[in-house]
């Protein structure tokens, strides 16, 4: 199952700013890096599952599969914010609910 994960690109961290999204397995445990398709700012995670933990990791800790965030989705606010992804999520939610 693929499950769909925002990053922000922060200029504090050295990147552009921008939102990004980026498609995670669930079968997907490690050290991984997430490259802003905007700036190619490298984001290192530990995944656990396909959910993104706490943790960071550095490059220090050994070789790290790169995942490539989609260029489509590149924008200055984040998803989560966005009306529409709102509304979507409702429905998602509501349809649990009635099932």
């Amino acid at each position: 199952m693929r499950r769909r994960e925002e990053f922000h690109c922060a200029v504090s961290g050295g990147g552009c700013d921008h939102y990004f999204i980026s498609y995670l397995n669930d079968n997907m445990t490690g050290a991984y890096i997430i490259e802003c398709p905007n700036c190619g700012h490298h984001h290192m995670r530990q995944i656990k599952e396909g959910l993104i933990t706490s943790d960071r990791h550095s490059k220090r800790l050994g070789e790290a599969e790169i995942i490539m965030g989609l260029k489509c989705t590149l924008r200055k606010t984040p998803w989560h914010d966005d009306p529409s992804f709102k509304r979507s999520l409702i429905r998602s939610v509501s349809h649990l609910l009635t099932n």
